[in-house]
């Protein structure tokens, strides 16, 4: 979902950005477009990742082959028990992955995350912006409502705008203020990110309004 919405973001400030993501964002109608050409003169692509291996030859996570410029770490828990034994194999994985940015670019991160902060303790050479809900991040979100359908972004204590959208869910709190971030990282001021986000489809199938129905909402 995020991946989704900085694509958006991107797209509604006219960078036409390529993508990958792993579903079909309702904004865009399609999963996939490729970066480059006349329209797309900014160059941006932006892709979603996971640590999963990159093929049966080669076991590394295959975001260590992706070399952002600027990446969002949403969170880090144990999975894919087929490929790593435990917790810290991940871990190792994600150190892999914050030792590819570059100086010039931007790892954004919750606050709150204990495990993307060990990462980041192990070496990081990369500027690094925590974001936050409720909290004294550098980027914070104050809920407005309890739902997170509106919500207004603060940068070091400034507010910068409200978010009035369709989503709801801490969760999507955090995915927005990190794509608010990123944005900001290639040079889109906050307010522009936060109009962009109040024109947001969800992506398909994820808490997508089906049908109403006899008062009823699928």
């Amino acid at each position: 979902t995020t991946t989704s919405m900085l694509s958006w973001i991107l797209e509604h400030q006219g960078f036409n950005p390529g993508f990958l993501i792993g579903g079909i964002p309702l904004n865009f109608g399609i999963s996939a477009r490729l970066a480059g050409g006349p329209e797309n003169k900014s160059g941006f692509f932006v892709i979603e990742a996971d640590e999963y291996d990159s093929a049966f030859f080669d076991k590394r996570s295959k975001f260590v082959h992706y070399r952002p410029r600027t990446a969002i770490l949403n969170n880090l828990e144990f999975d894919h028990a087929d490929i790593f034994p435990d917790l810290d194999a991940i871990k190792r994985q994600f150190h892999h992955l914050v030792r590819t940015i570059p100086g010039e670019g931007l790892i954004i991160s919750p606050e709150c995350d204990a495990n993307i902060n060990e990462v980041l303790a192990m070496g990081c050479w990369t500027p690094i912006a925590k974001t936050s809900i409720n909290a004294n991040a550098e980027w914070n979100a104050n809920l407005l409502k309890a739902d997170g359908s509106q919500f207004s972004v603060l940068f070091e204590n400034n507010e910068q705008g409200i978010v009035d959208w369709s989503l709801t869910g801490e969760h999507n709190v955090y995915n927005a203020l990190s794509a608010i971030v990123a944005a900001n990282h290639v040079g889109i001021l906050p307010r522009d990110a936060i109009a962009a986000l109040g024109q947001f489809i969800n992506v398909k199938r994820r808490m997508e309004v089906i049908a109403r129905i006899n008062g009823v909402t699928l």
